[in-house]
């Protein structure tokens, strides 16, 4: 599969499997939250979650991308059709990084006094935008193929 950034944000914002890329956090602690409330099961002590410490420099031949570079330099123009941004407020993020403030997705959209049009009061927000907060929230790092064994330092069992 080639790369570019609609399949970035593909990985990142749909979390799709079938993807070019593997994900890595430059967080310990993204790693651990994925490690124990994403997996299909809780992780116990006889089935645990994992988190792998990876190292890769220059010399391993690892294609490294930063999904927050991919994705912005994709964004198209701030005045296109297509917009990137979104209309909400400023704690609409919020909602875009946890579950626990979602509900801040369906708060009322402001809108200039005397506004007709009923898609002014419909939240309205790009994937790139939930592309770009999800890279960062998660401090994500995408590998392009596979990670060499050789990179990997350690492996932490948890539950």
């Amino acid at each position: 599969m080639l790369h570019s950034a609609d399949r970035v944000i593909q990985h990142v914002y749909n979390a799709l499997t079938n993807s070019p890329y593997v994900s890595l956090s430059l967080s310990y602690g993204v790693a651990l939250h994925y490690a124990l409330e994403m997996g299909t099961s809780q992780p116990t002590a006889l089935n645990p979650g994992f988190v792998y410490e990876v190292e890769v420099n220059a010399s391993h031949g690892v294609d490294l991308i930063d999904p927050v570079k991919a994705v912005a330099t994709g964004a198209p123009d701030p005045l296109s059709s297509v917009n990137y941004q979104h209309n909400g407020s400023p704690t609409v993020l919020l909602g875009v990084v946890s579950p626990v403030f979602g509900r801040l997705l369906f708060t009322p959209i402001p809108v200039p006094p005397g506004a007709v049009s009923p898609a002014t009061h419909t939240l309205s927000m790009g994937s790139h935008v939930w592309a770009l907060t999800a890279a960062l929230r998660d401090a994500e790092i995408l590998v392009r193929g596979s990670v060499p064994a050789s990179c990997v330092v350690r492996r932490h069992s948890v539950y």
